[in-house]
């Protein structure tokens, strides 16, 4: 039968939380909450920690959720597995009103299975537990019946090098041309420049590398990429070294990044502005790029540009 339990409590795994990355056990569900098949809406305490804690860390598509919900020993086992679900698909609900997409949310429940040697009616029983990472691919993770594993934290750093790859081949262009259409919706006309080119980021303390591709339009001179002549391939720039006010990962850059070069050729200047993560300030540096720069200036503001990782971060061991 149901019964209030009082206000709703929140824990946080301060070991596993980090800049874009959360884990959360949201707990105290009231008793029976589903008694009658009556959807009953959030209490106030896990509402406000899911539109102040995890909606700024996936919205815009920043984001994904792993979601368990979970029931008390009390009940049957039948009962309890669907109590667990209307409690995750309560929460995922909620997250939905707020503008987070259904593909961006991973539910599972999972009843009373795990409180074999708990008491009959325990509080953190009756939960969610969720965590939050950074989303890492370029295109989007279908959805698949099964629940998929919430993947490991991801590895963080202060220090990285960034270079970019010269030659682009046609599906990345194509790829890189289709991200940007998405950006731009509409607001650039007829003389527009365009360019697209790979970078490389590498986090030098944990020995990984993430590959990003870049996309943008603006006006003046831009990047002359150079011809590949039916061969598909990359040459390195330079490495450049920066580093980010906190630790994040190198697939954590991004969604866009402002590009500005001045001179030519071997005598041009090339700045750019990185995006990171929500609470870390972005990144702006000078680089040499090894590219060569149609003379005059030009620059490729942020707003009409993608800057996305293409893979999850791979294991590099330096040039």
């Amino acid at each position: 039968m149901f019964h209030k339990t009082g206000p709703g409590k929140v824990d946080v795994d301060l070991d596993f939380s980090g800049v874009g990355v959360l884990h959360a056990r949201l707990w105290n569900f009231d008793f029976d909450d589903f008694a009658g098949y009556q959807f009953r809406g959030l209490k106030t305490e896990h509402f406000e920690f899911l539109k102040n804690k995890v909606v700024p860390l996936v919205e815009h598509d920043a984001g994904q959720i792993w979601m368990t919900g979970s029931a008390s020993r009390i009940g049957t086992a039948d009962w309890n597995m669907t109590t667990s679900a209307n409690r995750v698909i309560t929460v995922a609900r909620s997250l939905s009103e707020m503008g987070i997409r259904p593909e961006q949310m991973q539910t599972h429940a999972i009843g009373n299975t795990q409180t074999a040697n708990h008491r009959l009616d325990e509080d953190n029983d009756r939960s969610v537990v969720l965590w939050v990472l950074p989303k890492v691919y370029f295109e989007p993770i279908i959805k698949p019946d099964l629940p998929r594993p919430v993947p490991p934290k991801p590895k963080v750093s202060r220090n990285f090098k960034i270079a970019m790859l010269l030659e682009v081949d046609g599906s990345i262009s194509f790829a890189a041309r289709a991200a940007i259409k998405r950006i731009v919706k509409g607001r650039a006309g007829a003389g527009i420049a365009f360019a697209s080119a790979l970078f490389s980021i590498w986090d030098t303390e944990n020995n990984l590398k993430c590959t990003y591709v870049y996309a943008a339009v603006g006006l003046g001179f831009g990047l002359t990429l150079p011809k590949t002549g039916g061969r598909s391939g990359t040459l390195h720039g330079p490495w450049n070294s920066f580093t980010t006010e906190k630790p994040i990962s190198c697939s954590q850059f991004g969604k866009s990044m402002r590009f500005t070069t001045i001179g030519i050729g071997d005598l041009s200047k090339n700045w750019i502005l990185l995006e990171t993560p929500r609470g870390v300030k972005d990144v702006y540096l000078s680089i040499s790029t090894g590219t060569t720069i149609g003379g005059g200036a030009s620059t490729y503001p942020a707003h009409l540009s993608a800057f996305v990782p293409l893979e999850r971060p791979k294991p590099f061991g330096g040039p």
